[in-house]
């Protein structure tokens, strides 16, 4: 204990110094001294945890510096489905096909539409025209996310949620909840693929319906785009690749991770599995057949060789890919992209990297699950429990989440047995519920102490500007070139600010020069323009205007307003 008094001591001492000595420590805040300190505190012990570090055997210092990570395995699947999909996009433009069709949006589409009216050969798009085919979109993902908005919004009180529900089990006699895309979720667009190609006919009678149940019997412009991407043959190739992606790979892939954890398997030890996608993926790229050929099979074709997860969807995409000539080359570039992707996102698991030499006990001191459920679990808890009770604090949901995650309620049960108990944890409520209050206090005060420093930086910033301008107001226009010529420094950029507020027309719609040598000649050359009548001060703009006779612009009226 002397010890480490004598460090901390020693510690102050050096930390008062450089402050400046004992007056100027004095002098500061608290909240100074309080940051000083903890930095303090944070040197010495890291100073401590090195020397102790240093101390250990080499085995020790391996194990604490070990450090292995492995990705969640649904996000792999995600950036894969995304990496397949650019690169089957990119492929429309190598095919010379025109691809999907454009899903303008309200804004958007007025632009394209008379583009498109006008379009002649040779003519070169205008700005609006050209911003407005950037931010418009096409394709399978972009339909899927249509569809999701109209017919399984995340707010049941937009789009045709309950509505579409109540149709479809009265016309088709199943119960059927469109695909989640509203919220980002894994396999989503894939399965809204699937769904919109398996019952595209069905699709279009629900929007024949709403357009005839309409006041004006129109679809808006994201129901029209729907209508549009459901008639296209691109899109649909698109739904299709899509749709046997997740057949052949992702579902089985999700699948086996998924059992993981029932299996209490670590995902340091997946490796094979993760080599194996890869493998699987090569194997369908250099034979598509595999997969959509006559003779394909769900042995094969399919990650884990079981039965399709929907054996309608695998038929009604080999049916388009007799179909469709192109369909092959766009099922190749999707699972080149996906490999690729899926290469880069599987890193870890590289022959000769951490993970592939670990040692057993190593991946048992660093296991790992092989999704990331508990914190995209908790984060979904925690905005649903919200929505219901949009009082509750945060602190409240911790300490809610604590309870039944630990089953504090069985260990109260066993070990509360005198009425003291329930009396120290009611106090210790008790002194938590101004916690939650403070902690709102101090995010208020911070924002409050932002706005304050940037408002004064704003009034620091004006009072320069304006000072600026007074000054610039005092100085009057050098309209001698060589008197130009031999300005420098301040009084140089003093004089190009003055010639652009004066309006000179080299200066006033560019930015100005920094190098000196370009300011004179900038300078030079609105004096040149001056002198050659190219432009006017304001005062002998006015000047010029002042005929010097007294005659009233309007003629003499009476009180009413009438003319004499």
């Amino acid at each position: 204990m002397a010890e480490i008094n004598e460090l901390f001591n020693k510690a102050e001492k050096e930390m008062i110094k450089s402050a400046g000595g004992q007056s100027k420590w004095n002098a500061l805040s608290e909240n100074v001294k309080a940051d000083k300190w903890a930095k303090m505190v944070e040197g010495i012990l890291a100073q401590q945890g090195k020397e102790a570090f240093e101390e250990l055997e080499e085995n020790e210092q391996w194990f604490l510096c070990l450090f292995i990570w492995a990705g969640c395995g649904c996000h792999k699947d995600l950036n894969t489905v995304c990496g397949g999909y650019a690169a089957m996009s990119a492929l429309w433009d190598v095919l010379g096909l025109p691809g999907p069709v454009l899903l303008a949006n309200r804004d958007n589409d007025p632009v394209i539409q008379e583009r498109t009216a006008t379009l002649k050969e040779g003519d070169v798009p205008t700005l609006a025209q050209q911003h407005a085919f950037e931010k418009s979109a096409r394709g399978a993902i972009k339909a899927a996310q249509i569809a999701g908005a109209i017919f399984n919004h995340k707010d049941n009180k937009k789009g045709h949620h309950d509505v579409f529900r109540f149709w479809w089990w009265e016309h088709v006699g199943t119960p059927f909840t469109f695909p989640d895309t509203s919220n980002n979720r894994f396999q989503s667009y894939c399965d809204a693929a699937a769904a919109l190609l398996l019952y595209k006919d069905i699709f279009i009678e629900f929007l024949e319906h709403l357009r005839i149940n309409k006041q004006n019997s129109r679809l808006n412009y994201m129901e029209q785009n729907l209508w549009n991407a459901l008639h296209c043959e691109a899109t649909l190739a698109e739904f299709a690749v899509l749709a046997i992606y997740a057949e052949s790979v992702s579902y089985p892939y999700m699948k086996s991770i998924r059992t993981s954890r029932d299996k209490d398997q670590n995902m340091l030890d997946l490796g094979p599995l993760h080599h194996r996608v890869h493998k699987h993926m090569q194997k369908i790229i250099d034979n598509p057949d595999i997969l959509i050929g006559a003779s394909s099979s769900h042995l094969t074709a399919s990650l884990d060789g079981d039965e399709w997860q929907n054996s309608n969807v695998v038929s009604k995409v080999l049916k388009i890919a007799q179909q469709l000539p192109y369909f092959k080359d766009l099922l190749v570039a999707f699972f080149t992209g996906a490999a690729d992707t899926w290469e880069r996102f599987t890193s870890e698991f590289a022959e000769g990297g951490l993970i592939d030499e670990a040692t057993t006990e190593e991946k048992d001191w660093a296991w790992l699950p092989a999704v990331n459920d508990e914190n995209e679990g908790a984060l979904g808890s925690f905005r649903q429990l919200m929505s219901r009770q949009p009082q509750l604090t945060l602190l409240n949901h911790n300490a809610l989440a604590m309870f039944y995650k630990n089953n504090t309620q069985a260990f109260m049960a066993a070990k509360f047995t005198e009425p003291e108990d329930y009396q120290y944890l009611r106090m210790l409520a008790r002194e938590s519920q101004g916690e939650e209050k403070q902690w709102r206090k101090e995010i208020v005060e911070f924002r409050d102490i932002r706005q304050a420093k940037k408002t004064a930086q704003k009034e620091k910033r004006d009072k320069t500007a304006r000072d600026k301008a007074e000054w610039l107001a005092g100085l009057e226009l050098l309209l001698n070139k060589e008197e130009v010529m031999k300005l420098r420094g301040v009084r140089l950029g003093d004089q190009l600010k003055l010639f652009k507020l004066a309006g000179a027309p080299n200066l006033v719609d560019c930015a100005l020069p920094t190098i000196a040598d370009k300011k004179r000649e900038a300078l030079s050359e609105a004096v040149d323009l001056y002198l050659n009548g190219k432009w006017k001060i304001e005062e002998d703009s006015s000047n010029d205007s002042d005929t010097g006779d007294d005659e009233e612009e309007f003629p003499d009226m009476d009180s009413n307003g009438d003319e004499d």
